[in-house]
């Protein structure tokens, strides 16, 4: 529950930091500032940390609300599959591709090979 809590009021922080950062812009394009010249960056340092820490609290909420991860093995993956499509990738698959063309040396054309 409290990571859930966490992921919302993070996501309204990270929402926030944007329109923040839209609005400082505006008001700068209203007034003739322009913020890359007068503070070196685009974007005022508040917005800029805010939108850093609502970030990182947006991924530790996540990461706590997130289920365990289920164990991958070859013979659970394989009980969902049949023989038909685990065989069929390799058949078909075709090594020799237009690679000998494109990386070959390069040919004159017939007219250079004309005027020596």
């Amino acid at each position: 529950m409290l990571g859930r809590i966490l992921v919302v009021l993070s996501s309204l922080a990270l929402l926030h930091s944007a329109y923040a950062a839209w609005h400082a812009r505006v008001n700068a394009k209203i007034a003739g500032i322009h913020l890359d010249r007068r503070m070196g960056t685009a974007v005022p340092t508040e917005v800029a940390v805010e939108a850093c820490l609502s970030f990182f609290f947006l991924l530790v909420g996540i990461l706590w609300t997130a289920p365990t991860l289920k164990g991958v093995s070859y013979a659970s993956e394989m009980s969902n599959r049949t023989v038909d499509t685990a065989d069929s990738g390799l058949g078909t698959l075709n090594l020799r591709h237009r690679g000998s063309i494109l990386f070959a040396p390069e040919q004159q054309p017939p007219a250079a090979i004309a005027k020596r």
